[in-house]
């Protein structure tokens, strides 16, 4: 790591998002300026334990979370949420909580093609699944993700950015995502952002 790089801590939900985020990683997409950290919290109830650790420790000049909202009424992600304001006592969770509604492969899929899914359910998004990847009766064991990540390319990086640009950034609304934010923040050339944002918190 260069002396001059922003430290970038992405702490994530599970298995899928960290292993996705690891593929964008090493694409080399995003600017050379920031060093950028992901770490699998393995689930959303932990997510602000590993967090909080994260930011104790000073492990990183800014630590940001990217995870699922689950099912209606979003229970658990509003936790999360509710859980990272009330350690910094104020509300910074919008500010530095990415999501993905109903779940993370809305944005992995969008890589393929424009879809739109309507539920978190591997079983209910296994067909459209198979449509765009071959990766057949989708259960996200080891193979499944990496056979998926591995047909993600720096070219189709640019194609799912544009499917998901016309969706919405409210959590509430199914599908909805706020991870072009993350994104573009990732491909700027100028890291004033990273102490902008580390300002709010």
């Amino acid at each position: 790591m260069r002396s001059d790089q922003k430290r970038i801590t992405i702490v994530c939900e599970g298995y899928e998002e960290f292993d996705y985020l690891l593929r964008l990683l090493n694409l080399g997409i995003w600017r050379s300026c920031y060093s950028v950290r992901i770490k699998n919290a393995k689930s959303l109830t932990n997510i602000p334990p590993v967090y909080q650790n994260e930011f104790q420790n000073d492990n990183a000049d800014l630590t940001v979370v990217f995870c699922d909202t689950e099912v209606y009424p979003y229970e658990e992600y509003i936790s999360v949420c509710n859980k990272i304001d009330r350690f910094h006592a104020k509300r910074v969770s919008k500010h530095i909580v990415f999501f993905s509604n109903p779940c993370t492969m809305q944005v992995q899929i969008s890589h393929f093609g424009k879809v739109e899914l309507e539920s978190n359910s591997k079983r209910r998004n296994s067909p459209v699944i198979r449509e765009l990847t071959g990766v057949e009766n989708y259960r996200a064991r080891d193979e499944q993700r990496r056979a998926i990540n591995k047909l993600i390319t720096r070219e189709n990086y640019y194609t799912m950015k544009e499917n998901l640009e016309g969706l919405s950034r409210d959590f509430r609304v199914k599908p909805s995502t706020n991870f072009l934010t993350l994104l573009n923040y990732l491909e700027n050339p100028n890291p004033s952002w990273v102490t902008k944002l580390a300002n709010k918190i």
